[in-house]
């Protein structure tokens, strides 16, 4: 594959390099900035959300998709009710109780541990999922299916990029059809591919006994992942509106036996499966998230759950899910809302671009979903980078892209800190009384400079004589570069050759072990 390069790129490549690297400790902070600046509903409007959702758990209550699970028949034990039309009604109390009791901090960690992070109410933090089932090919950029190469190309890429915080498989590997043997093969490469948190969606009990069985491995020995979670799982566990699902509360039951970290999504879609009415959809998916979280408890009291009303949008012209869109942007930060309200860790979807590019459209869409997501306070930002069409799609140029985004957004949720010192009135005075008469060369300066200020990774801010030398190369351009020098390069080698041979021996690994290695030609360039 040969790319443009600018004249000057090996120096400004370095240069970027170095300065990401100065600010990978600022960038990666474990416990996130806090959040909860913007607030779509008032205090008001929250309580009644919450009210009503209440009352629809009284008295609509959980329909069931096949026999009641383990889950529900303990429910039904501790207080819930079965209506006359066989739906579990779930009483205030209850709700309450839960909310009472509930894990309200928990820590996701890394492969390595100095990228772990804490999930904890209002502190905001941005990573991927999604699931695409189709990626623009980088050579031809025209959209195909989805393999299992591209989820590892994806991983190391994301692996480099230190806005993103963990990284949840954001595409299904599309050739592999057999539930377990895909459930395997996406841990692995994840878990080769970045040595960041991970997260996984797994298809059945027997994948959550395999996938547990090699983070055990990459940690250390048996027992290992129940200590120190490398991976949550974001595992539904309904079908809206208001149905549990026999299946999906079995495999949540074994996540929990397991000890992984949940994040139980509800995720209806407003006009479809959810009232078109706004806010009759945050009553829904408020009420579903909160029937997670009971059944979770109720199972495993106190087991590290994320909060996750997921609300969708449909653009009504049609049914099409519609990502990009204002009202999918105001119903992630409202959701993000209730969840501080509750005082719970709590995600939320943003960053999903209705466009299919990496373009303008993209940029705003995700641009303002996301903003707005940190700014509500969401623990956990699902989705922020790399992701088209609905979900549908995705770009590597686009994850690049978003890092820069994210860094931005994240520093516009650090907010401005005001102390005695950052107020630099003695530094006023120095400088205009006895000193130069401009603060360049000052110590504060120099000193804030890699703290107060965030730098990107490929946005332009040359000059236009600069630019122009450079060949005038747009933001997608210098995002392709950026992609084809990491993948023909990065390939992380934390899981050990003698690791990864024994994973090799005990499970059925589908991803060839020759494009894992430098020299391979599939990223290669051609001077």
């Amino acid at each position: 594959m040969t790319q443009p390069s600018s004249k000057r790129s090996g120096g400004r490549s370095a240069r970027i390099k170095q300065r990401s690297e100065k600010n990978n400790s600022e960038r990666s902070q474990a416990s996130g900035f806090a959040g909860g600046q913007y607030k779509p509903l008032s205090d008001h409007d929250v309580n009644r959300i919450h009210e009503g959702a209440l009352h629809i758990l009284e008295t609509v209550g959980m329909g069931v998709i096949g026999n009641l699970p383990p889950g529900a028949k303990e429910m039904l034990e501790q207080g819930a009710t079965l209506s006359d039309s066989d739906r579990i009604l779930i009483p205030r109390a209850k709700v309450e109780d839960i909310l009472a009791k509930t894990c309200r901090t928990w820590t996701l960690h890394g492969l390595d541990r100095d990228r772990s992070i804490e999930i904890s109410p209002g502190h905001v933090h941005y990573g991927t999922a999604g699931g695409a089932v189709n990626i623009r090919d980088f050579q031809s950029r025209q959209y195909r299916e989805t393999r299992l190469f591209d989820l590892y190309d994806v991983t190391r890429l994301i692996d480099t990029l230190h806005n993103i915080h963990w990284c949840y498989r954001p595409l299904i590997a599309r050739d592999i059809v057999e539930t377990e043997t895909l459930d395997i093969n996406t841990a692995y490469a994840l878990m080769s591919g970045t040595s960041k948190p991970l997260g996984i969606t797994l298809g059945s009990v027997e994948s959550v006994e395999a996938v547990t069985s090699m983070f055990d491995l990459a940690l250390g020995g048996e027992g290992q992942f129940r200590k120190t979670p490398c991976a949550h799982s974001v595992q539904g566990d309904g079908v809206p509106p208001l149905r549990y699902a026999e299946d999906r509360c079995i495999i949540k039951e074994a996540s929990i036996r397991a000890g992984i970290p949940l994040m139980i999504a509800s995720a209806p879609q407003a006009g479809a499966t959810a009232p078109a009415a706004l806010a009759g959809a945050l009553v829904q998916v408020v009420a579903e998230a909160l029937a997670g979280l009971v059944y979770a408890n109720t199972i495993a009291p106190g087991h590290p759950v994320t909060f996750a009303p997921w609300p969708f949008v449909s653009d009504l012209r049609t049914g099409a899910m519609s990502g990009g869109s204002a009202e999918q942007a105001m119903l992630s930060a409202a959701a993000a809302q209730m969840g501080t309200f509750y005082g719970l860790p709590t995600s939320v979807p943003a960053g999903i671009a209705d466009s299919k590019a990496p373009d303008a459209q993209s940029g705003f869409e995700k641009a303002y979903s996301n903003i707005l997501a940190g700014m509500a306070g969401a623990s956990m930002v699902h989705e922020s980078a790399g992701m088209h069409a609905a979900l549908m799609g995705c770009t590597l140029e686009s994850f690049v892209i978003d890092n820069d985004m994210l860094g931005n957004i994240e520093r516009t949720v650090r907010g401005i800190e005001v102390t005695d010192e950052t107020l630099s009135l003695d530094v006023i005075a120095n400088v205009n009384i006895e000193g130069p008469g401009h603060y360049l060369g000052d110590e504060q300066t120099i000193a804030l400079m890699e703290s107060e200020y965030r730098y990107p990774t490929i946005s332009d801010r040359q000059g236009i004589d600069a630019w122009e030398e450079d060949g005038a190369p747009d933001m997608e351009t210098r995002a392709r570069n950026y992609v084809q020098n990491t993948l023909a390069s990065h390939y992380p080698d934390h899981i050990k050759p003698e690791l990864d041979k024994i994973l090799r021996e005990r499970f059925n690994i589908r991803l060839p072990k020759d494009i894992m290695t430098p020299g391979n030609t599939r990223w290669q360039t051609t001077e």
